[in-house]
């Protein structure tokens, strides 16, 4: 088990646009205005959804039960991650759930699943944690708890979903 340059250059985008993702949205948002930078955030989460199952369906061939599971999981995460009142909040669901898609690829085996879910969960935490201390140092941005807490629930969606395929 170990964790591949993928996971771990993920992991680094994350942290690293904390520096910058707050400009990129106030200007997105000063063009195309506040309802116009929702519906291109729906639009880009369509997209990926619409990608992920369509990797999913040729790569995994799942089941119709495990389908079925994994789309429960996908409609409930991303009906929680919308209501979810600011949008920053909703990327990190997004961004934390891929994250742990790819650390419980790299980290979940038939042999130690348990071991694996528990590992991937804590690479999940340590980027999230490095993260919003990151955050709390650049004087433009806010590190804070409720954000560790959200980065964990969306690796945490992205262990689960992984596990369905």
């Amino acid at each position: 088990m170990r964790i591949s340059p993928t996971t771990i250059i993920i992991g680094s985008l994350i942290v690293i646009s904390a520096s910058f993702v707050r400009q990129l949205m106030d200007l997105l948002t000063s063009y195309l205005g506040e309802k116009g930078f929702l519906v291109l955030i729906g639009a880009l989460t369509a997209s990926c959804l619409l990608f992920f199952l369509i990797y999913v369906i040729k790569n995994a061939h799942p089941r119709v039960f495990r389908f079925s599971l994994l789309l429960l999981a996908l409609i409930i995460g991303l009906t929680l991650m919308w209501k979810i009142e600011i949008i920053e909040e909703r990327i990190h669901i997004l961004e934390y759930g891929l994250l742990g898609w790819f650390a419980a690829r790299d980290l979940i085996s038939r042999k130690k699943k348990a071991k694996g879910i528990i590992l991937a969960c804590l690479v999940v935490l340590l980027f999230g944690t490095i993260d919003e201390v990151f955050q709390k140092i650049l004087p433009y941005r806010v590190g804070e708890a409720r954000d560790l807490v959200l980065n964990g629930l969306g690796g945490l969606w992205g262990v689960f979903l992984y596990l369905t395929v």
